[in-house]
């Protein structure tokens, strides 16, 4: 490959990030108006009708943290609609979905981010070339669904992903993040290194723990929503209906975040979800400390963000029974409990202060805790505390 160099000095102005004010986001007002509060009802009776079973509140989580941020994490034992899922949404909203299997051989981002031949050729991955159709059509939006994405350690492939998500920014013309492969050459008419992750393209990988599957770094857990889909009810029987549901056409306004970071709200101490949110963190943080587990500001931001996401689609967090699932509660266990990992004294005294703050029904509840507790993570921990107690480890993972 031969470098051409210029004669002329670069003007700074053009490489250099620009320090202009920060617009005000519309994505919420333009979502509201287009997609009333109601808009996961025709989702929930096209999954309803295609035969599969799914809790009205795992539909609206994964909606939910799809909109807060574009990484969600499937987990679960296998054969629960981990993959089906995202299938069945992209369906009855109108979105292109792209699968691509994660084989074991996977060390590096070339499969996705695209690597060059021997002989010069460039070969753009799979995710590059689903980025630069979505930058082409900005109207619609894409699902990347990495399945069985930890049969190769995460790390290694997808760790200049997991890197260029969170220099994604709103400009006047939108979301922009700087390039996926910025040293891939330009080849048959398309500059493969300008080529950005969208707003447009949502990321989705499933996973299944067990001995022949990889664990997450820090690195992954604070960078996504992890949606675990483990509890079955074999005994609930479902019927697929022969009459035909309106597929909706959501467009990617429906899907834009309202806010990238928690400065992008106004005045978010006077925000009710967010500061329910934020002190439910200083106290898990409490727990946290003492293992050097604690979260930090990025996790607060995505935490307080889809809790106030949730605001819109709040009567969708209920099971079958119409049993209220609380966005924070799912929260802590989706963002916190999973960073819980190991042995020994420092790890029991974790999981006992959170038993012990997360208890339903507490009589006396601090500034930092909800009165009613936190059912879901609460049944979790005691979960982990009695894997403890049995095997002397512990780890969210099922």
């Amino acid at each position: 490959m031969n470098l051409t160099f210029s004669d002329e000095l670069a003007d700074p102005r053009s490489y250099l990030p620009h320090h202009t004010a920060r617009p005000q986001p519309a994505a919420r007002s333009l979502r509201a108006a287009q997609h009333p509060s109601g808009d996961l009802t025709g989702v929930l009776d096209y999954i309803a009708s295609s035969g599969f079973t799914f809790e009205p509140w795992q539909v609206a989580t994964f909606v939910t943290a799809l909109r807060t941020k574009p990484f969600v994490i499937l987990a679960g034992i296998s054969g629960t609609g981990k993959t089906k899922l995202p299938q069945l949404v992209a369906e009855a909203t109108g979105v292109e979905v792209v699968i691509v299997p994660v084989r074991p051989d996977w060390t590096d981002s070339g499969d996705l981010l695209g690597y060059e031949r021997l002989s010069g050729e460039f070969v753009p991955g799979s995710l590059l070339m689903l980025c630069e159709e979505a930058l082409k059509t900005p109207d619609k939006q894409f699902f990347f669904v990495l399945d069985e994405m930890n049969v190769a350690r995460v790390e290694y492939y997808f760790a200049e992903v997991l890197s260029v998500m969170e220099t994604r920014r709103r400009t006047t013309g939108g979301i922009v993040s700087k390039p996926l492969n910025p040293s891939a050459p330009d080849d048959g008419g398309v500059n493969w290194g300008s080529v950005y992750l969208p707003a447009n393209v949502s990321l989705i990988g499933t996973v299944n723990m067990d001995e022949t599957t990889h664990g997450f770094s820090r690195k992954v857990l604070d960078r996504a929503f992890v949606l675990e889909l483990s509890e079955v009810d074999l005994a609930n029987y479902p019927s697929k209906s022969t009459a035909a549901v309106p597929v909706a056409s959501w467009g990617a306004i429906a899907w834009m975040p309202n806010y990238l970071q928690l400065s992008d709200i106004d005045a978010p101490e006077t925000n009710t979800a967010v500061t329910e949110a934020v002190n439910a963190l200083v106290r898990a943080n409490e727990s946290l400390q003492p293992a050097q587990l604690q979260v930090g500001y990025r996790v607060r931001d995505e935490v307080a963000l889809f809790c106030l996401n949730a605001t819109e689609q709040s009567e969708y967090f209920v099971d079958r029974a119409e049993t209220v699932l609380a966005p924070l509660d799912l929260c802590l266990s989706m963002k916190v409990l999973p960073r819980i990992q190991g042995g020994g004294a420092f790890i029991r005294d974790v999981l006992n202060d959170f038993a012990s703050w997360t208890l339903p029904n507490q009589s006396e509840a601090g500034a930092s805790e909800s009165p009613s507790g936190f059912g879901l993570t609460h049944e979790r921990v005691k979960l982990m505390q009695n894997r403890l107690d049995h095997t002397g480890f512990t780890s969210y993972w099922v």
